[in-house]
Parts: C-alpha cells; sequence; structure tokens
C-alpha cells in the first residue's frame, strides 16, 4: 500500500511539473493543458509520456501528436543512474512529440515526424519531412531549428532533400 501511495505521489508531482513545462511560442505564464490516451511517469528514467491523440495547448499555441515525452533533468543517458534529486524537482530537460507532429500558433502552424524543444537553448528542433507555414508563406527542408530567444531559424538540406520556401506577395491585387 506504501508503495502505491508513494508511486501515486510522483505521478502528481510529475504531472504538476509537466503543467508547468514551456511550450515553444507561448506565454511562460499561462498553464499547459496535456489532453491523451493514457499517461505513464516512470522515476527510473524520469520522463513522463502521454500516448494517444495527444493535444497540448498553452495560450494560441497547440501541438498535436500521438506521443508526448517530457524528460526531466536526472535522467538516465546512457546507462547512469537518473539524478532523483533534480527529477523530484521536476526542472524540464526537453520535450519530445512523435508521431504526425503538428502545431499552430497564430497564423503559423507546422507539422513533423518529431518535434524536439530543448528547455536549456530555448530551440525547437523538427525532423522527419518538416514544414512550416506562416500564411502563404513555407519553407521544407531536412531539418529546421527555431532559435526561439533569437527570432530566428536555420533550415539544413541534404543530398535528397533540399530547402524549398514560397514566399507570397501579400500585396497582390492592391
Amino acid at each position: 500500500m506504501k508503495k502505491l501511495i508513494v508511486a501515486l505521489f510522483a505521478v502528481i508531482l510529475c504531472s504538476s511539473a509537466a503543467m508547468a513545462a514551456p511550450i515553444p511560442g507561448a506565454d511562460a505564464d499561462l498553464p499547459v493543458d496535456v489532453t491523451a490516451d493514457n499517461m505513464e511517469y516512470r522515476a527510473d528514467n524520469s520522463t513522463v509520456v502521454f500516448r494517444g491523440k495527444v493535444e497540448a495547448v498553452r495560450g494560441e499555441f497547440k501541438m498535436w501528436s500521438e506521443t508526448l515525452t517530457l524528460v526531466l533533468k536526472g535522467g538516465k543517458k546512457d546507462g547512469e543512474q537518473a539524478d532523483k534529486k533534480a527529477s523530484q524537482n521536476g526542472d524540464l530537460d526537453r520535450i519530445i512529440a512523435e508521431q504526425n507532429v503538428r502545431f499552430q500558433n497564430g497564423s503559423q502552424n507546422g507539422s513533423a515526424q518529431k518535434a524536439t524543444f530543448l528547455a536549456k537553448q530555448n530551440i525547437l528542433v523538427l525532423e522527419g519531412d518538416p514544414v512550416l507555414h506562416d500564411g502563404d508563406n513555407s519553407i521544407r527542408g531536412n531539418v529546421i531549428r527555431y532559435f526561439i530567444n533569437e527570432n530566428r531559424s536555420v533550415v539544413e538540406g541534404s543530398t535528397k532533400k533540399r530547402v524549398h520556401a514560397v514566399f507570397s506577395n501579400e500585396n497582390k491585387g492592391k
């Protein structure tokens, strides 16, 4: 019974850490609302995993995916033990959204197969046929890195997938 109570307490702590996790492009003071078919907290590797029709909303920013993983600082890396103190604090290391990732923020939206938000660097990395749209403008590439603090993007191409951008004339017909 004691183990069950400890496990429930850990899930509640981790869920509150998940609610405080920053979502790129959103106001950091707003709460995060995550809806999914199920959630799993793993103390051994300091993760909270939401699975099944995941929707994360913070203000105007919305993201959908099949899986959303919150990795807390102190999580195991290559066989190391988890840093229990860091994972209990709920400090966020990164957020990984996978499978049919879509997001929307005002007039901007995009998609990819994988989106990784690196909390310390405040960078959003889009992989797996990433595309960003802003109105009629769009950009595609092999990997898109969005440096949130600097409001700049780096789009990488490859020999198989070159960068492709479309810029519309917003003043057409005027």
